[in-house]
């Protein structure tokens, strides 16, 4: 077993030695080189000591932050977890009742199944491309929804290939119905839609924060967005697009 003491004087001599062969240049450059040699290998142990501890202090540390993260985790997941349950819970009443009030289900387009295959993060200039094309029937201005959404519109086609332009892209255009009065808004790069005249009228808009904004296609009715107002001045609030994996392509307008 190594004496403790015994190694703490060995080295209090060697950095007395040390120091005085750098107060004293010009004595012997062996015995120089000599104890720098043996300062680094008694440091050694000492140095690798302090690794040791210091990478085990980072790990302990690192540990504890992610079992906080874990903890974090697990709860926003148990809340997501009864979210999910409650919408269940009123998508099932929901469709209940429209079986004993209508007695028949909710008209849908006829549409296809569409995948996003690029820009699918709205980078470059808000729009998107998909996977379908001329060859499974779309057309400029077909309309890209999500449920009964609308996500955006076709602005370029190929045989296998579409672009979409959607509601969030300063160059998205259409004319939408509120309370029965059609309205022209425009995109702006952002979550809502301006308006910028109702349709071949000068009176002022008549709406109220809350109204539905939405474009009648022969017998379906889309939803583009909801009425609110910003600096005094109407906006139409649209979804938040954050889910591509579930949109559909109207072929039948």
């Amino acid at each position: 077993m190594i004496n403790n003491k015994k190694v703490f004087l060995i080295y209090i001599i060697c950095f007395f030695l040390f120091l005085t062969l750098i107060l004293f240049p010009n004595y012997n450059s062996k015995a120089r080189l000599f104890t720098f040699f043996v300062k680094e290998k008694i440091q050694s142990p000492f140095n690798f000591i302090g690794n040791e501890v210091k990478d085990l202090f980072l790990v302990l540390n690192l540990n504890f932050d992610h079992m906080k993260t874990i903890k974090k985790l697990e709860a926003e997941n148990n809340y997501l977890r009864s979210i999910n349950k409650y919408l269940l819970t009123l998508t099932s009443k929901y469709s209940e009742q429209n079986k004993i009030f209508h007695q028949s289900n909710i008209e849908l387009p006829i549409s296809i199944g569409v995948k996003v295959l690029g820009d699918r993060n709205l980078v470059y200039n808000k729009n998107f491309i998909i996977n379908k094309g001329s060859k499974n029937g779309l057309a400029i201005g077909d309309y890209i929804i999500d449920g009964l959404s609308i996500v955006g519109r076709v602005v370029n086609t190929n045989f296998n290939t579409s672009e979409v332009i959607t509601v969030k892209s300063i160059n998205y255009g259409d004319e939408v119905f509120i309370n029965g009065k059609s309205y022209i808004v425009s995109g702006t790069n952002n979550n809502y839609l301006s308006f910028l005249r109702k349709k071949e009228s000068t009176e002022l808009p008549d709406f109220k924060a809350g109204d539905i904004a939405v474009v009648y296609l022969d017998y379906i009715t889309l939803r583009l967005g909801t009425v609110s107002y910003e600096n005094n001045q109407p906006i139409l609030l649209t979804s938040d697009i954050t889910n591509f994996e579930n949109l559909r392509a109207i072929t039948n307008d």
